[in-house]
Parts: structure tokens; sequence; C-alpha cells
């Protein structure tokens, strides 16, 4: 295949971060008297910001206390990152050197708040490898929904057949597969479906290993 434009995902896949939202949110929810679960972590992974006001309004019986989980694990999340930081997945520098070589462009589709992937950019140093992003601010539905990978697909200015998208979780696979991209999975904290597995070009273990399909 002939790609000349990659549509990244951020969290998961360029950021390890996943695992820095699900604390977050575990420990909102001890600090509100309820269980945040692994089911409850994947049924919003990747998705809007209505959309988790929504879900949380159904788990928790209001607005009000949904809003006050939401902000808790905001919160929580600003912590660590302060503290600790984030980390660069494997690989990605690897990958990113190689479009710079080849002239891949490349977009960010991320369904976070725009000042969260521009904070978690500017905390890895990586702002200067991206210069355009899709965030879930800009969009109305979240993946599984192909909006955000339409509208990226639009500022690459490519056909969905130059483009490939690159994800780590089944909501954002079945948006790619359903904008018609060709997308490869990189798991992070959710393994791969059967679903998933159809709707792929490839599953990989580290995002250097998604070179060899660029040079096909």
């Amino acid at each position: 295949m002939t790609t000349k434009g990659i549509i990244f995902d951020m969290d998961g896949l360029l950021i390890d971060s996943e695992k820095i939202y699900y604390q977050a949110n575990i420990r909102a929810a001890k600090e509100m008297g309820f269980d945040f679960t692994p089911e409850d972590h994947q049924a919003i992974l990747g998705t809007t910001d209505t959309y988790l006001r929504h879900y949380f309004k159904e788990k928790l019986g209001s607005e009000t206390a949904a809003a006050e989980f939401i902000n808790r694990s905001y919160s929580n999340v600003a912590t660590v990152v302060e503290t600790d930081g984030v980390a660069i997945k494997p690989g990605l520098v690897d990958l990113l050197d190689y479009c710079d070589n080849r002239g891949i462009s490349r977009v960010i589709a991320s369904s976070n708040f725009r000042h969260m992937v521009d904070d978690f950019m500017q905390s890895t140093g990586l702002q200067s490898r991206f210069n355009q992003i899709v965030s879930g601010d800009e969009v109305t539905h979240g993946k599984p929904d192909p909006e955000i990978f339409l509208k990226a697909l639009d500022k690459l200015a490519l056909p969905a057949s130059s483009a490939l998208v690159l994800e780590d979780s089944p909501n954002g696979v079945m948006a790619a597969s359903k904008a018609d991209i060709p997308v490869i999975m990189v798991p992070d904290l959710i393994a791969p479906t059967a679903m998933t597995n159809q709707q792929t070009l490839a599953i990989v273990d580290d995002l250097a290993q998604v070179i060899p399909y660029l040079e096909k």
C-alpha cells in the first residue's frame, strides 16, 4: 500500500495515558463511594465528554454526581502528570523519524479535549512532531462513529486509500473501518476482538512494527 498520511489516536497509542486515566477514575470513584469497574473503563474509552457525562449520569443517577466524578478524575490526572509525567509509547520515535524521512504527513485524531492534547504534547516534547490535530471538542459524535477520522482525513487532503489510521482500541478500529480508512491496531489495555481482527490490516505489538507495512 502507498501511505501518504497517517492519522494517530493519542491516548494509549502515542502516550501511555490510559493507565493514568484508569487510576484517576478509580481514585475519584473511591472518593465518592462507588466502584469504577473495568467494564466502565472499556465503555468510555475513546468517547466524547458528552458521552462521558451521559454514561455517568445513568450510572450515578444525576448530572451533578456525574459532573463531580468527571471533575475529580480530571484533577487526579493533572496531579499525576504534573508529578510523574507521562511516557511515550514504544516505537513512536522510530515511526515518526521514518515518516519524516519519507515525507508522510500526520494528524492526531483524539477524543480528548484540545487543551489536554496540547498539554500532553508539550509535556512529552511531541508538539513539534505533529502540526495538525482534531480533538473531541470539534466533533459531535465520538468513536465508534467515524466523524473524527473523516475530519482528520480532510486535514490531510488525501483519499482514504492513501491514509492509514493507527489505533489502540476496538472502538477506534471500528470508527476507522466505518470511515473506510485502512487501520492498524496497536493494543493497549483492551485486547482485540474477533471483529477487530476482521477490520484491521494488522495487529502489532508496538509502533515501530508499523514501518514494514508502510514499505509494502
